[in-house]
């Protein structure tokens, strides 16, 4: 069984998105049409079972519809290899939620875990705002779009802290409250902390003029 579905896994991964999408919208509109053909047959069925008026007409319709869902049910069977189960799709769909409910629960932990911490100082509250505005402006990550751009994020807080505008010596809540200012997610800690401060003296230079520009 847990061969059939890595082999399933595979042979969806290999199609493209475009191709997928189709076929799975088939198979869903299949299973709809399952769901009212079942228990319309067994109506009929019931009807059928008594003798009712137009009881013929009742058992032509009964067999008419009976096919229909056969060929309904061979449908899905064929797409089956191509497409993710009902209880593929349940389970996936339960992982997610259990994923999501942690996501939060990690984040209300870091958001507890750093208030009261900020490492700019000798800044006035306007000015404060301005330096987070900056650091939310700041592009992300090229492959990653709900990323830091690291490189960046790193030679703006070095020029902060050249400029002694900011104190970087905490780098395990330096890099949640990164993460919360800028609304994306920071690598690693071991990655995190290697890159701050900056050895990008040119490209740090750069930064610190931009901050003196704006905070002058």
């Amino acid at each position: 069984m847990a061969l059939d579905e890595m082999s399933k896994s595979k042979t969806i991964n290999n199609m493209t998105p475009q191709t997928h999408d189709k076929l799975y919208t088939v198979d869903r509109t299949i299973r709809k049409a399952i769901h009212i053909c079942a228990p319309t047959c067994f109506i009929l069925l019931l009807i059928v079972a008594f003798n009712a008026p137009w009881k013929q007409l009742f058992v032509y319709a009964l067999c008419v519809l009976a096919i229909i869902c056969g060929m309904l049910i061979l449908g899905r069977i064929i797409l089956s290899p191509f497409v993710k189960s009902d209880e593929q799709e349940e389970f996936e769909q339960k992982i997610d939620y259990i994923l999501e409910q942690k996501s939060k629960q990690q984040k209300a932990q870091h958001t507890a875990s750093i208030e009261g911490y900020t490492p700019l100082c000798n800044l006035t509250e306007e000015q404060i705002v301005q330096i987070k505005q900056i650091l939310r402006a700041l592009p992300a990550n090229d492959k990653k779009p709900k990323s830091i751009n690291l490189a960046l994020v790193a030679q703006y807080m070095t020029a902060l802290e050249k400029l002694g505008k900011a104190n970087l010596t905490d780098k395990y809540h330096l890099r949640l409250w990164v993460e919360q200012i800028t609304e994306k997610q920071a690598p690693l800690s071991s990655q995190f902390n290697e890159a701050i401060p900056s050895k990008a003296t040119g490209k740090v230079l750069k930064a610190q003029k931009d901050l003196e520009r704006i905070l002058s």
